[in-house]
């Protein structure tokens, strides 16, 4: 099993809560619905501690495939044509510039 995770920095002009909103009412279903191959989803929405300001990240997503195969077909999918209702959706709340994601093979120390 391999995992996808991606740091989520929102678009300039909404709230934290907006952007959590959006990201699990609208974009979470629509992920979970139409990628291809995707084992599991997790949204972690960042929160802000009592006196602090924004958190550096809003939120990290992981997606979970049975292997780099699967991945890989997944991710030919979403950035080709036919995931564009995912790559317009993610305009509407995402800054893709300060988005970062990278795979990883989950390493669990203490379950």
């Amino acid at each position: 099993m391999i995992k996808v995770i991606e740091l989520i920095k929102r678009k300039e002009g909404l709230t934290l809560e907006e952007f959590s909103r959006d990201w699990e009412k609208e974009h979470g279903p629509l992920v979970a619905r139409v990628i291809p191959n995707l084992k599991k989803y997790v949204q972690n929405h960042a929160v802000r501690l009592p006196g602090g300001g924004d958190p550096p990240i809003d939120g990290i997503a992981e997606l979970w495939f049975d292997d780099f195969d699967a991945w890989r077909a997944s991710a030919k999918w979403v950035l080709g044509s036919t995931g564009k209702e995912i790559q317009d959706d993610e305009d509407n709340f995402i800054d893709k510039r300060k988005t970062y994601g990278f795979i990883c093979v989950e390493k669990v120390i203490k379950e």
